[in-house]
């Protein structure tokens, strides 16, 4: 079946209305219609379908149809659906999409009116502020994730060298990982979207300052300060810390963990999200390990500069003719058992307390997903980034830039103060 079409999942029987339905305020007797988009893979679309049956099962007279798509294009059509008021009911988003339907906090339905529904108790302060817009709670983040390091412990081995564990670790292993293996090895490799993340918590760490202000439209940085990421990745590509862009583009245009010199371990380390890390684990040969390595943290810093933020979001349609039907879907997707065991970890370890406590007493959070969460337990995370830095045109003005760079267009100095000419602009216009 195309992961493109809309499958329609109706209720199992007329078995009455539980007690769960029989609240206050609550439509009982009269049949439901809700909708739900999403975006993944497979996987995820197995386990919300399985979700919303359980639902349906124990909420005989809600029928849910379910609308769900692979990550490409479904921003897009998402916003035709918003613009002509045909969005579904409750919609996957990802975070920095708030701004962009709701910059004023009025663009989806207000959670904390549902709280008689949705137990958001369930949630870290920190967590739910991630979804809070003018005062109103647009949405609740499903899990939480952070880029970090992780190295192919077989591969290090092989050359008897030591996983990189600092920044100058970094920096002096790419020289040391050819001089032992060959020219084919990298110590991480990394696309330009990857590396931006990377060098925004190298910047970060230094500043003590998230990267965008977007109070005042600027980087919250000097000119010099933004360099030193065109710096960093100079001296990696230079050095065989990553591989330079003219390599990797020999490679064609597939995924990043389908890549031959992942697969086999010449690329030896990735800088991921901690909630992606099973589907480069599952391509690796035979025989090749992947292991979490300590976080680099420049001298002085106060923070590690971890984009740590919600990996996906629920927001409830705020035209929704039925406010307290989807926010019970809502809430037993994401704080009921059998919602939270039916979903699985397909969308990352969850923020609900009772989600995360179910998993956990079930078993199912092992191997590199607990090593990421204890790892980011020891690290200092105060900083909250501006969701303007993922904004497309943000992104891409950096991926340009640093494109230019890696194809030997701009110098490193002149590619930082590009950067911080060019994105001060951006983001001046998009901000509003």
């Amino acid at each position: 079946m195309s992961l493109n079409r809309r499958h329609l999942l109706t209720g199992i029987g007329a078995l009455g209305v539980t007690a769960c339905t029989a609240r206050p305020g609550a439509t009982t007797g009269k049949k439901v219609h809700l909708r739900m988009s999403w975006w993944g893979g497979s996987s995820a679309h197995k386990a919300t379908l399985s979700a919303l049956k359980l639902f349906m099962d124990r909420h005989p007279h809600i029928e849910v149809t379910g609308e769900y798509t692979g990550f490409i294009g479904h921003l897009e059509r998402l916003t035709t659906q918003i613009a002509g008021r045909t969005a579904p009911d409750l919609m996957q988003i990802n975070w920095f999409w708030q701004v962009l339907f709701s910059r004023d906090g009025t663009g989806f339905y207000d959670l904390n009116r549902l709280s008689h529904i949705i137990d958001l108790t369930q949630f870290e302060p920190r967590t739910l502020s991630m979804g809070v817009r003018n005062g109103h709670l647009d949405a609740l983040s499903l899990s939480n994730a952070a880029r970090l390091f992780y190295y192919n412990r077989t591969t290090w081995d092989r050359a008897g060298l030591a996983i990189p564990a600092t920044w100058d670790d970094l920096l002096g292993a790419g020289p040391k990982l050819m001089q032992k293996l060959g020219q084919r090895y990298y110590a991480i490799d990394a696309t330009f979207q990857d590396f931006i993340a990377l060098g925004r918590s190298y910047i970060v760490q230094e500043t003590g300052k998230p990267l965008v202000d977007d109070v005042n439209k600027r980087l919250n940085c000097t000119p010099d300060q933004i360099t030193e990421m065109a710096w960093l990745y100079g001296e990696l590509t230079k050095n065989h810390g990553l591989p330079s862009a003219q390599y990797r583009a020999s490679f064609g245009n597939v995924a990043q963990q389908e890549m031959r010199p992942w697969i086999n371990g010449e690329f030896a380390g990735c800088y991921l999200w901690n909630s992606a890390i099973d589907k480069y684990t599952d391509t690796l040969a035979p025989g090749e390990k992947l292991e979490l390595a300590p976080y680099p943290m420049r001298p002085g810093a106060t923070d590690a500069g971890l984009l740590y933020r919600p990996s996906m979001m629920f927001a409830i349609n705020k035209d929704t003719q039925y406010p307290e039907e989807t926010a019970l879907l809502l809430n037993f997707l994401m704080n009921d058992p059998a919602g939270v065991r039916a979903m699985g970890l397909v969308r990352g370890i969850p923020d609900s307390k009772i989600g995360r406590a179910t998993l956990a007493a079930d078993g199912a959070i092992d191997g590199l997903k607990a090593d990421s969460e204890v790892e980011m337990a020891k690290l200092p995370i105060t900083l909250t980034e501006s969701p303007w830095f993922e904004h497309p045109r943000v992104r891409d003005g950096f991926q340009d830039i640093l494109e230019m760079q890696g194809y030997g267009v701009l110098s490193e100095q002149q590619a930082g103060q590009r950067m911080y000419d060019d994105i001060n602009a951006i983001l001046e216009r998009v901000i509003r």
